[in-house]
């Protein structure tokens, strides 16, 4: 809130330095409104209402011409957005204060012939506090007794309850499990607190993903004051023969022309808490205050068209929206992860197959696992600069483009302070190959570049994008922090055509758009060792395919569309057929499906291998003077889809059990 009234202040100084620069307003009178009142509904499998969304946007566009001055044109544009989503209400057992419940887990166990007197080591439920208690393990904490190490359990009818782990204050209510829609594996699972923070402030991160009931329902009433979408002012100085237009305010810069992903289209966040990847980028984009510089030179030498742009995002960092546990949108399932994480740091948990060898649940106290904070960028010295020269040289448009931000996507860096859960009496230290992060958001400089032609023997435009980012961070089993660093290259190629079907339509063209999306990570670290796979779960080559076909008819006003993607790696599919309607210029009808299928759960390595502790059973033994052997970090011993898997299986496949019906109405006026 403060850092918006200083971007206020900051645009409210250079209006009224403007007003000097200028001798006299003239008001052309020039007022333009245009308004959208929308209600958007959607219908998932297994779900059932998962959107019933009332939207109301105005955009307001002011002239001005100065008679006198630096300027020769100056215009106001301002978008004001509002929206409220019965869903939270409506299918409260589901998304509101109602959601989720008791929990037990499906653990593994580790069979008749090892169980002792009173154990609870047979495959099957467990419920949320009865799990494994480490500091329970007897006989040498791992040494041989003489049938080996020695267990103790909870007898029948009772659990052990961790230090600290206080069922009062962390009940087993509200949870949902973490293989929520995507089903439970031998690997590991966790419980998820799933209600709205003011509900049920379990695992709430605070300033990165703590919405209440109201900010769910409706997100654009918040702390960011987003009901104020867009706010800016335009003006053009003449400069000899060129033009240097400037932007102030809250806006929306786009360097791509891509859909679904992004390659350089990135000097915005993207807003994915409203229906994950498949709203137009112009409508999830996140406006942010900044300036925005453009030179235009028009025609120079042997260009066709040649101009640069600088820009300074002014406005405090913001992640991309992920959503939040208990959200109706929740990509990768990562802030369901996030939010049992954090519950595990600040109150303790039961984590699904870890113990014994990834086969029991297990009990852990506060501060042991989980995510202790997130720490976003904040302030002026944390701000966003780039630029670019974009231009026509032959007939081919061009930019090469460079910025300076901060991953839009969050990092877990572990090597943290936390404690030993199998010795109460240790200090709290730094253990290597534990799984106690901090979410950090790190700085990436980008360089790319893009290229726009028409191939004229087919009649087809063709687009490309590269970009070559420096910074960014990876989860990766191998480091003792468990992530690192990776320079990654992206690109994407893309063809446009319209084509006539003559026997479907012989008087109207079909548009053909087709994308592929390439990744490839330059510091790529992954093992092989005889018990499995471990290092970086992310692929080292991807590629996604995307195709829109879209027609029409009735004079333009119904148009059937299909648009369909491919993950290659993960195989895993979407395809969504719809059809738009536009009865009048006052009103558009959109119906249509997402329907997700083909493989999904790839599994990886999620680090429960690791012997970090000189008291867990299968850890080195303390050596003579009191120093340990090097940590062992995991070797891929134990897989599962969770966590790690997800970012194999990939945005289209960790959705695969969300595919839905979907209708909107909207009145334009």
């Amino acid at each position: 809130m403060k850092q918006w009234f200083k971007t206020m202040a900051l645009a409210g100084s250079a209006l009224a330095l403007t007003g000097l620069a200028l001798p006299a307003w003239a008001d052309d009178d020039s007022l333009r409104i245009k308004n959208k009142i929308e209600e958007d509904f959607q219908y998932r499998d297994h779900v059932g209402l998962s959107k019933a969304t009332t939207l109301g946007q105005s955009d307001l566009d002011k002239d001005f011409t100065p008679s006198g001055g630096m300027f020769d044109a100056v215009k106001i544009h301002a978008i004001l957005r509002a929206s409220y989503d019965a869903t939270f209400q409506l299918n409260s057992g589901h998304f509101g204060n109602d959601a989720g419940g008791a929990i037990s887990f499906n653990q593994n166990g580790i069979g008749a012939a090892n169980q002792l007197p009173g154990s609870r080591t047979d495959a099957g439920p467990v419920a949320w506090g009865q799990g494994l208690n480490l500091r329970t393990l007897t006989d040498g904490l791992g040494t041989a007794g003489p049938g080996g190490p020695v267990v103790t359990f909870a007898p029948p009818g009772q659990h052990y309850v961790n230090t600290n782990f206080n069922m009062a204050g962390n009940p087993n209510q509200g949870l949902a499990l973490l293989s929520g829609y995507s089903g439970e594996d031998r690997g590991i699972d966790m419980g998820v607190p799933v209600r709205p923070c003011d509900v049920d402030h379990r695992g709430c991160i605070k300033g990165y993903m703590d919405k209440n009931a109201q900010e769910l329902a409706a997100p654009e009433f918040n702390k960011r004051l987003d009901f104020l979408r867009e706010f800016y002012v335009d003006g053009s100085i003449p400069v000899g023969s060129n033009t240097l237009d400037l932007r102030l305010g809250r806006q929306q810069l786009v360097w791509g022309r891509t859909d679904l992903f992004r390659v350089l289209d990135v000097v915005n966040p993207i807003d994915y808490s409203r229906n994950n990847i498949y709203d137009e980028n112009s409508d999830i984009r996140i406006p942010m205050g900044m300036l925005r510089a453009d030179y235009r030179m028009g025609a120079r030498g042997p260009f066709d068209d040649i101009n640069v742009q600088g820009l300074w995002e002014f406005e405090n960092f913001r992640p991309d929206d992920l959503g939040q546990a208990g959200s109706t949108n929740n990509p990768l399932q990562a802030a369901d992860f996030f939010r049992g994480m954090k519950n595990c740091w600040d109150n303790g948990c039961t984590v699904n197959n870890f113990g014994a060898g990834g086969n029991l649940a297990t009990n852990f106290a506060p501060g042991e696992i989980g995510i202790r904070t997130a720490n976003i960028p904040h302030g002026l010295s944390h701000s966003t600069y780039g630029g670019k020269v974009e231009g026509e040289l032959g007939g081919v448009g061009f930019s090469v483009n460079a910025l300076s931000t901060y991953s839009q996507l969050p990092s877990l860096r572990g090597g943290i302070v936390s404690n030993d859960p199998f010795n109460s009496a240790a200090a709290p230290a730094i253990y290597p190959g534990v799984i106690a992060f901090d979410i950090a958001f790190p700085r990436v400089n980008l360089y790319g570049g893009s290229l726009d032609f028409n191939i004229e023997p087919i009649d087809t435009a063709i687009r490309i994008e590269t970009a070559y980012t420096q910074g960014e961070e990876f989860a990766n089993t191998a480091r003792s922090r468990l992530f690192s660093e990776s320079d990654v290259a992206r690109y994407v190629i893309g063809a446009d055509r319209n084509t006539f079907i003559r026997f479907l339509n012989p008087n109207r063209a079909f548009l053909f758009s087709a994308q592929m999306f390439g990744t490839h990570l330059m510091n790529y670290e992954l093992h092989e060792s005889p018990t499995g796979r471990y290092g970086m779960p992310d692929w080292q080559d991807n590629w996604v395919a995307t195709l829109l076909i879209k027609a029409w008819y009735a004079h333009d006003t119904i148009s059937p569309q299909l648009l369909a993607a491919h993950d290659f790696m993960a195989r895993a599919n979407t395809i969504e057929p719809s059809v738009d309607w536009q009865p009048s210029n006052l009103w558009r009808i959109k119906i249509g499906a997402n329907m997700k299928f083909g493989a999904y759960k790839n599994a990886f390595d999620n680090d429960v291998g690791a012997t970090p502790f000189a008291g867990m059973p299968g850890a080195a033994p303390t050596i003579a003077g009191g120093s340990s052997p090097p940590v062992a970090l995991s070797a891929g011993q134990l897989a599962g889809l969770l966590p790690l898997g997800t970012f194999r299986t990939g945005i289209l496949g960790m959705a695969h059990n969300e595919s839905q019906l979907f209708a909107s109405v909207a009145l334009r006026f």
